[in-house]
């Protein structure tokens, strides 16, 4: 009779979960518990305290597995910003209104680590350098175009506007903030920014407390009276992210290391597949997390150099080459010809796509985890052509 009325229970259970449409985990098939439901069962003397005591059971286990099911991730649109919750903490904000330039910041990792560095949105932390203002967060800018400089910020530099959010939406497992933006070169006392590109920007968030994963796409194409834009060849550029200080490749227990084995300073300047910079994220903490942006091979000179500094600057550059063959250590990787030649024109009507995979982790990458992450990411259609 035990087991009749477990089975039934068990369907019953089955039957709950599976219809409640707020869960896609559980359309995927929810094992409850039998040794809970057994020993919870038994402690019911009479056959109606049983019945009772069961249902009680399944709808307690129902509520639990319901909310361990749907508690992901979800999306909460503010004035400023778009905050994206994994299990109802923060784990970023798309904040549009920081300045220059849109901006993912703060970025939290497994175990509630912030993963930036705070200055210069919050320049209170104690501890962390003043320096580079336009290093915040996670961003995505270029130092020469047409002449402007859209890497650092001030006077006469140009600016990434916000346009408008197309998208903020969840379902449980993923989050995705889809964004426009216009890129624009000031102009004289009086007059209009002058429009240079056309920027179509994609946040794909999912993982879980172990890994968390954020997919950034970036779609470029020609805006205002042009008929060609020009990217310069420049190390300054492009799609960055600035460490925690405590991280830094040349504070203890910061390292670095890239696709081809490079370590520390020796990344800078060479072409890899994926880059992972690990370290403590609290001052004088044994823990350590990483960061690792890996390059998708559909994206546009995903054979780019790398501009990641021992100093917590971590970023991918597309145009850049002639500032870094002087200052790049002599590795094996770094006698290798550079992989294209600096620059780029972009002409009218055609566009430039760009993808990447930032990995928040546990401890450091070696470079069978670094490949094994980079195939599975290479196997991802992008979105944004």
């Amino acid at each position: 009779m035990l087991d009749d009325g477990l089975a039934r229970s068990k369907k019953w259970f089955d039957s709950y979960i599976v219809s409640n449409p707020r869960c896609r985990a559980a359309q995927r098939g929810v094992d409850p518990t039998t040794k809970i439901l057994k020993r919870s069962i038994r402690m019911c003397a009479s056959p109606f305290s049983r019945s009772v005591g069961v249902h009680l059971v399944l709808l307690t286990l129902g509520a639990m597995w319901t909310s361990a099911a749907c508690a992901q991730y979800s999306v909460k649109p503010q004035d400023d910003r778009v905050d994206i919750l994994h299990e109802e903490t923060l784990l970023t904000s798309y904040r549009f209104r920081s300045g220059s330039k849109p901006v993912l910041w703060p970025i939290i990792g497994p175990d509630q680590q912030r993963m930036t560095r705070s200055y210069p949105l919050d320049p209170s932390v104690e501890g962390e350098a003043h320096d580079h203002p336009h290093h915040r967060g996670l961003w995505m800018t270029f130092g020469d175009i047409d002449g402007g400089d859209w890497w650092g910020e001030g006077p006469g530099r140009g600016v990434v506007l916000h346009r408008r959010v197309t998208e903020a939406t969840a379902d449980g497992k993923t989050a995705h903030v889809t964004a426009e933006h216009q890129w624009v070169k000031p102009r004289g006392e009086g007059e209009e920014p002058l429009p240079c590109l056309k920027e179509t920007c994609r946040y794909t968030f999912s993982g879980d407390a172990e890994e968390r994963v954020i997919d950034c796409e970036y779609l470029w194409s020609i805006d205002g009276p042009h008929d060609t834009v020009t990217f310069g060849d420049t190390k300054e550029g492009m799609f960055a992210i600035r460490v925690p200080e405590t991280m830094r490749g040349d504070r203890p227990g910061g390292e670095l290391l890239n696709s081809e084995g490079d370590r520390g300073g020796d990344v800078w300047g060479k072409s890899a597949k994926w880059v992972d910079y690990s370290g403590p994220t609290v001052k004088e903490g044994e823990a350590i997390y990483g960061i690792a942006i890996l390059v998708h091979p559909e994206s546009f000179r995903a054979a780019g150099l790398w501009h990641a500094r021992t100093y917590g600057l971590f970023a991918h550059n597309a145009f850049g080459i002639k500032d870094f063959l002087p200052g790049r250590t002599k590795t094996e990787s770094g006698q290798r010809e550079a992989p294209h030649p600096g620059g780029y024109v972009l002409k009218a009507g055609d566009s430039l796509a760009f993808k990447y995979r930032v990995v928040l982790h546990r401890g450091r990458w070696g470079i069978e985890s670094g490949n094994d992450h980079w195939n599975q990411f290479a196997k991802t259609a992008m979105a944004l052509r």
